[in-house]
């Protein structure tokens, strides 16, 4: 596969962000698996070293169950793409609100690479 139009890149990111806000983990999942299909890297922190982004994935999906983001801003350069996100939810029995920013690439040979900028805990 090649890279992802910027089109497909605006309709999965507002997909998984439909997806997880209604806590259909699967199918958030399965928009991964559809236009990652070379692979997914997650660098989480930025800063930290890329790890295979499917385990990566799938512990957010347990720790952050149940929180809600809400777009703020998204912008798609190519097959780049930056997000500021508001994200809401519980963390330690206590409602937070924090800010994170998200850039993806997605290459030519179909595999994507996420970047995550978010507070320490």
């Amino acid at each position: 596969m090649a890279a992802a139009t910027p089109e497909q890149i605006r309709d999965f990111f507002h997909l998984q962000i439909e997806l997880w806000n209604a806590q259909n983990i699967d199918a958030f999942l399965a928009a991964f698996h559809a236009i990652a299909t070379g692979g997914f890297r997650v660098e989480d922190p930025v800063g930290s070293a890329n790890k295979d982004g499917w385990p990566v994935l799938e512990e957010l999906c347990r720790v952050y169950k149940g929180w809600h983001m809400e777009i703020i801003n998204f912008i798609v350069n190519g097959k780049h793409a930056a997000a500021h996100i508001k994200n809401t939810g519980v963390f330690d029995g206590k409602p937070i609100t924090a800010h994170s920013i998200e850039t993806y690439v997605f290459e030519d040979d179909g595999s994507m690479l996420a970047r995550y900028y978010h507070p320490p805990h």
